[in-house]
């Protein structure tokens, strides 16, 4: 009987050897966007959710393992129990698998390879690692056929937490969150994305109602205990059916559910604030690239007054931009830098140009000669050096424009977390405010319009005082860091600041409590620590902590709506998890 194991590639991370990179920790955060900020900059790790997804969707038995180190892996080749063994990667860990993938040739011959992510666009890979079968395009469908399955099968989607091992100033961060992947894929087809190529330029819905996403909350926070999301859609907003559908399963059953998502500006714009507000997004990631406007969906929106609009309430801005575009020269490239802190979104991430394989954008600078292919594959992460033929950058200056890019927005707009918590506690009072405003003029929420109307007879907006019941508690969420924040402020423009949002936490909530007091206490001890620990050793990795869990045969009877991965939190522990 066919028996899978699907893994991702083997830790540690961010470390430097032949096979990794110190800039490649698998951090989102840390990585590229609260980068240079030092003990400000928030610490997590996100699971691999494409492997449970995957696993939780197919009738053979399977093993997943998340993050294992070596010796975690080798164990479960050698105990000889799996006729095929999958492996999903980036292109910056392909030479982690070309290990991986020769212990199992070695150690477990008849055992079939089969590779999937990212990293299976090199063009060369099978001159680096040995496989049997790559999965192109969407994994599940792709895993059924292989496995003389039905591919359109409905989808069940598993109960995830979106990150682990989570930190801020050397304190675990308590507060837990739930991911859940609509779809894969994107129509907007940007000639750099490596997403859109990978999954042919299309959209394909895993979720296509906002019952099915609605069903999905209702299971992870029952399985969780979460009410807080990320919504993994590259444009969720995109369909704006879905989070119709989605905003009138809350309101129908009383569930104010708050949401982190992507969405482009055009679809943002078209949607309205006041939508999202009501929907319960709290964090939205928005690609700008750059104020050249090379780009269809940012085309004639005014982006600084649609970022203020959404911090005015309450929801935290990521904007990202991309560096050494064809445009860019020595003085345009400050012009781009310096347009992209001055959108003061509370989120910056800058990314260098990156011709992925894969991409269009590979495709056309391949033609053109541009590549450097001797650049090694654990550098290819986009925070370091391009790795192509720019006319205006040396390939060391690049690195150093990137670095200085972070540095330039964290002194002039202070620590992410401090401009989170602002967006949070202002949005929040304008929230309220707003509210009680339309209570007071008789104005109630037209689904049809997506706006507030004047009502013949206006009942109370019981959804809205259960959304400002949601942004109270995200807002407070940020309190207990702030004193420590000001400690460790970087100049006086941000200690100036994050006395003003100190200030602002007091105007809306009153004086701290004891249990806030204490809190702050402990995070202030706490980041003492880490700090000496930054001083002594630079950087402090935490390693993802393993986890492992068994999906058993299904094939006699397809049902696994009760099927759930645990939440691991316990900082370099395996857990195991056999699901019945």
């Amino acid at each position: 009987m066919n028996r899978l194991l699907l893994c991702g590639a083997v830790k540690p991370f961010g470390i430097k050897d032949e096979a990794s990179e110190p800039l490649c920790t698998m951090e989102l955060l840390n990585n590229q966007v609260t980068r240079e900020q030092g003990i400000h900059s928030p610490r997590s790790n996100n699971p691999s959710f494409a492997l449970y997804l995957m696993a939780e969707n197919i009738h053979v038995p399977v093993t997943v393992l998340d993050f294992p180190t070596w010796e975690e892996f080798t164990k479960e080749i050698d105990s000889g129990e799996y006729t095929h063994v999958g492996i999903s990667f980036i292109i910056p860990n392909v030479l982690k698998i070309r290990r991986m993938t020769g212990y199992i040739r070695e150690h477990s011959p008849q055992t079939r390879i089969l590779l999937g992510g990212h990293g299976t666009a090199i063009p060369e890979l099978k001159n680096i690692v040995e496989y049997d079968d790559i999965c192109h395009g969407e994994g599940i469908s792709w895993l059924r056929r292989y496995f003389g399955e039905d591919p359109d099968s409905p989808i069940i989607h598993p109960a995830i937490p979106s990150s682990i091992n989570a930190y801020v100033y050397g304190a675990p961060i308590p507060v837990k969150g739930g991911i859940i992947i609509p779809g894969v894929g994107c129509q907007n087809s940007c000639r750099f994305c490596a997403t859109s190529h990978k999954f042919d330029r299309k959209y394909t819905p895993f979720l296509p109602t906002g019952l099915d996403i609605f069903k999905a909350c209702r299971k992870s926070e029952e399985t969780l205990g979460v009410d807080d999301f990320g919504l993994m859609d590259e444009n969720f907003c995109k369909n704006p059916q879905r989070a119709r559908e989605l905003l009138d399963q809350m309101e129908e059953h009383g569930k104010a559910y708050s949401f982190a998502t992507f969405s482009s500006a055009e679809t943002i714009s078209k949607l309205g604030t006041d939508f999202l507000v009501r929907l319960g997004v709290n964090f939205i990631w928005i690609g700008v690239e750059s104020k050249a406007n090379l780009f269809e969906k940012t085309r004639g929106i005014d982006l600084n007054r649609l970022i203020q609009d959404l911090q005015d309430h309450g929801i935290t801005v990521l904007a990202s931009s991309i560096l050494f575009l064809e445009h860019h020269d020595k003085k345009t490239i400050h012009e781009d830098i310096d347009w992209a802190i001055g959108l003061k979104s509370d989120l910056t991430q800058f990314m260098g140009l990156g011709p992925s394989a894969g991409t269009q954008l590979y495709r056309e600078y391949e033609a053109e000669g541009k590549i450097i292919h001797d650049i090694p594959y654990p550098r290819k992460h986009g925070q370091d050096e391009i790795w192509f033929r720019h006319p205006h950058f040396t390939l060391p200056e690049t690195a150093v424009y990137l670095r200085d890019a972070f540095i330039k927005k964290y002194h002039a707009h202070g620590p992410g977390v401090l401009n989170m918590a602002h967006t949070a506690v202002k949005g929040y009072l304008r929230v309220k405010e707003e509210t009680a405003k339309r209570e007071r003029l008789g104005m109630q929420w037209d689904p049809d319009s997506l706006k507030y109307i004047p009502g013949l007879k206006t009942p109370p907006d019981t959804f809205m005082q259960l959304r400002l019941d949601c942004m109270r508690r995200y807002a407070l969420r940020f309190r207990p860091i702030l004193k420590t924040t000001l400690k460790y402020s970087p100049n006086a423009k941000a200690a100036a600041k994050c006395r003003e949002v100190i200030e602002l936490y007091r105007t809306a909530f009153g004086p701290m409590t004891l249990s806030e007091r204490m809190r702050s206490i402990a995070v202030r001890i706490l980041a003492s620590r880490e700090q000496r620990r930054i001083e002594r050793d630079g950087v402090v990795m935490r390693q993802p902590p393993a986890c492992r869990i068994t999906y058993p045969d299904r094939s006699s009877q397809y049902s696994s709506s009760d099927h759930s991965m645990p939440t691991v939190s316990a900082e370099e522990d395996s857990t195991e998890i056999k699901i019945a």
